[in-house]
């Protein structure tokens, strides 16, 4: 058996996008196993995308080939980059959505610029995770190396866009939405390993809406809220999400991935890890 390759994109399931990148996969490197992490991120969001492959990539085999392709930018000059994680081999556009993965894997990540081979490729200007993306990973596991396919490329160069940075403040902290789940929770981009207060609300300014401030709770699991009242709880994916128990937190205040929101301390600073 091959190398594994994993597939990460905002194409869907409606469409033969996928299907075309896997019989390219199929094709090309027939001993890999192709393994879908998910075609449900949200059109163009590049920070659901960065977190989806964060939380995944411990998850998958120490060699596992990821192709990312959620691709605002598909036929401009935004770079195509392969970043090695030890191991593992991440395929994406330069766009932001290897920032969390970075953070995560702190230290290891080296960077190949890849645009040059990609330019090489026979391409549409519109599909590139089937055009170049899929051959370049089929490529890759079949034994070519980053370094045969482009030159290094320092990591400050990275395109990067905040978001694995929450900002605090003495009274709070501005979060990011990375994520709602279908039950309707909230992550956010709070590691787990931040000690905040026991109680928190979210100011009222900053909410998309409604008028008022909503009071959350910090609990360890979704059945210690009661009905109606929203909750802090650190999730199973590395992060901090808002939950409501058997409701959803995204209805409650009305926040999408990609928003902001600022969580205010109740006369009590947080402890900072």
């Amino acid at each position: 058996m091959g190398r594994p390759i994993a597939l990460l994109t905002d194409f869907g399931l409606d469409d033969p996008y996928v299907g075309q990148m896997k019989g390219v996969l199929a094709a090309r490197a027939p001993e890999s196993p192709v393994i879908d992490v998910s075609h449900g991120v949200e059109p163009f969001c590049i920070s659901q995308a960065a977190f989806f492959l964060a939380a995944a990539m411990e998850h998958f085999p120490g060699d596992t080939v990821f192709i990312v392709v959620v691709d605002p930018g598909v036929g401009s000059g935004r770079r195509i980059i392969g970043a090695e994680f030890g191991g593992r081999t991440v395929l994406a556009p330069d766009n932001g959505v290897l920032e969390l993965a970075e953070d995560k894997f702190r230290g290891t990540a080296i960077l190949t610029d890849l645009s040059e081979a990609a330019a090489r490729m026979h391409s549409s200007a519109t599909f590139h995770g089937r055009d170049i993306f899929a051959p370049i990973a089929a490529e890759i596991v079949g034994g070519v190396s980053l370094e045969e396919l482009g030159p290094k490329l320092p990591l400050r160069d990275m395109v990067r866009t905040g978001m694995n940075r929450p900002h605090w403040r003495t009274d709070g902290v501005l979060a990011t939405v990375l994520h709602k789940d279908r039950f309707g929770n909230l992550v956010l981009n709070i590691p787990d390993s931040q000690n905040l207060p026991e109680r928190m609300s979210i100011s009222p300014d900053l909410l998309l809406s409604g008028n008022d401030s909503c009071c959350i709770r910090r609990v360890s699991c979704y059945a210690e809220l009661e009905s109606g009242v929203m909750g802090l709880i650190a999730g199973s994916q590395g992060y901090y999400e808002l939950a409501v128990n058997r409701g959803a937190a995204s209805e409650m205040i009305g926040l999408e991935p990609g928003d902001t929101l600022f969580l205010e301390w109740n006369g009590r600073k947080p402890v900072f890890l």
